[in-house]
């Protein structure tokens, strides 16, 4: 599950949900491993106990298996810092294991990941990613990529056709604010760091990836003409109303994707990860994704991202055993494509993966992961930032996205201090690994 939506549930607390083999006489006598999640809903906890904890019980017989829910990051952070928490950590990904790699909070993963071959696992974008000051610090958890979303109920029954280029897109959606819709849904009233979204988006599809690629590795910069334009026409696109009709900051994520799936949004920049939700909440709710149309000197990009990370807490008594059941789920293929096809859990990043395996699940899904792995094949990846940009840039952007939107700040000095995280990031060796 994408932890971006469940950042968003609202939910308090923390909540242990323990596996079935808890619950024996002899659970005293048995190891003890505990993993962590974020807290979701009663559905989401069904799925995940029959697609992994169940399985994981069944296949660590003599293990006591514990999930530990979280309501949030901060929590889990304060228990991991006090010295305690969960075996193996489920973080959002590259940059927030970094933030714990800097306070030596988990544990580099090398000697693990040459026992039990993980660079031969996993697609090398992804395992790379994955890397922090040239040490393995966490194992992808999923791949998902930003795409736009489009009601085709509301394209047909105003006769619109769906754009191929930025041009067609520039052109439509004035059209569609005339007719008293908000061309591309968003909110982040809820959840600030959505932003990242929209400018992870913006600057790979109309910056470029080897303009941002270029400002990572040092050979350019963040401030360059072709990232300076991509994310002006960001901030023009909002200040026109086209992007969450200039009420962005008043509107939650989830209704975000209400305004979409309920008509009075045409269209909805959003990760992967929101076809689940539009196909359980919002089952009437005709709709397609693509690739943002494209600009005509750029071509077809997808922003790719890895969805989370599993981190192994420095804390652990066992992080033999934790490595041995991270091991598992990243090998247990026949569980992993049931949960994908049931449940709609985005696939893992692992080279055996076989789309051909997915046949008979939902036509959308469907083609939604061919794009994913079409877009590989074809190198037309982009980079999101939650896992390609400094983990330190990536704070200041979200933080200061809508100080943009609002003319609280000015491009070139939003540009100008992100450049000083990259920078900071080259001196010190910590900057991602961009494929």
């Amino acid at each position: 599950m994408n932890k971006k939506r469940l950042l968003a549930l609202g939910l308090t607390g923390a909540m242990v949900l323990s596996s079935s083999a808890c619950f024996t006489s002899q659970a005293d006598e048995k190891q003890k491993l505990v993993i962590s999640c974020y807290l979701a809903d009663d559905k989401q906890v069904e799925v995940r106990q029959n697609y992994i904890d169940g399985p994981l019980a069944e296949a660590f017989p003599d293990v006591d298996i514990e999930i530990k829910m979280y309501n949030d990051r901060q929590s889990l952070q304060i228990e991991v810092a006090g010295g305690g928490g969960p075996d193996i950590l489920d973080l959002d990904g590259p940059t927030d294991v970094a933030e714990f790699a800097k306070a030596d909070r988990v544990l580099p993963l090398d000697d693990y990941a040459e026992q039990y071959g993980w660079a031969d696992i996993f697609y090398d974008w992804a395992y790379n990613s994955c890397f922090y000051n040239e040490k393995l610090y966490s194992l992808p958890t999923s791949f998902e990529g930003m795409v736009m979303y489009y009601n085709t109920d509301v394209f047909e029954a105003n006769g619109w056709e769906i754009p191929k280029t930025r041009a067609e897109l520039e052109e439509l959606m004035p059209v569609i604010q005339e007719a008293g819709i908000i061309p591309i849904s968003f909110g982040n009233s809820n959840y600030q760091g959505a932003v990242d979204w929209l400018y992870s988006t913006f600057t790979s599809c109309y910056g470029g990836p080897a303009a941002v690629k270029a400002a990572m590795e040092g050979t350019g910069k963040f401030t360059d003409d072709a990232i300076k334009a991509s994310i002006q026409t960001m901030v023009d696109w909002w200040k026109e109303g086209w992007i969450g009709d200039k009420a962005s900051q008043t509107i939650t994520n989830q209704d975000m994707v209400a305004f979409f799936a309920e008509g009075r949004a045409a269209m909805m920049i959003n990760g992967t990860w929101a076809s689940n939700e539009l196909l359980t909440v919002y089952p009437d709710c005709n709709w397609n994704s693509e690739m943002m149309p494209a600009d005509e000197e750029i071509g077809e990009i997808l922003p790719f991202a890895t969805g989370g990370g599993y981190a192994i807490n420095a804390n652990s008594e066992n992080a033999d055993l934790a490595a041995e059941v991270l091991n598992y789920l990243f090998t247990s293929m026949d569980r992993h494509y049931a949960s994908i096809n049931e449940a709609g859990y985005q696939p893992y990043p692992v080279k055996t993966f076989d789309l051909n395996r997915l046949e008979g699940m939902d036509a959308k899904l469907f083609d939604q992961y061919q794009l994913l792995m079409d877009a590989q094949t074809n190198n037309q990846i982009g980079y999101c930032s939650w896992t390609f940009y400094p983990s330190e840039m990536r704070v200041y952007m979200n933080e200061n996205t809508d100080s943009l939107f609002l003319d609280a700040l000015s491009v070139d000095d939003y540009l100008s201090n992100s450049q000083t995280y990259i920078d900071d990031a080259i001196a010190n060796g910590t900057v991602p690994v961009l494929p």
